[in-house]
């Protein structure tokens, strides 16, 4: 069974945001589950995919949390 998940954030700093997690898409520590991410309109999409239940939650967990603190980091900066 194919799990997936489509999330969307706004953040008027869309473009720097997604800037800095795009390298983390290059080291993907595993391949039971992929992840994609892009930005739209003022908002960051982040879409992943698993037929893994263990691996989409383990891969959701760490992309919510390094776009949680991309978020916080481009807070203070801007």
């Amino acid at each position: 069974m194919l799990l997936k998940s489509l999330s969307r954030f706004e953040n008027s700093e869309a473009d720097l945001i997604y800037r800095s997690l795009k390298p983390e898409l290059e080291s993907q520590i595993t391949d039971r589950a992929s992840v994609s991410i892009w930005v739209e309109d003022g908002y960051i999409f982040l879409e992943v995919s698993s037929d893994d239940l263990v691996a989409m939650r383990s891969t959701l967990n760490t992309w919510l949390r390094l776009i949680q603190v991309s978020f916080e980091t481009a807070d203070c900066i801007v």
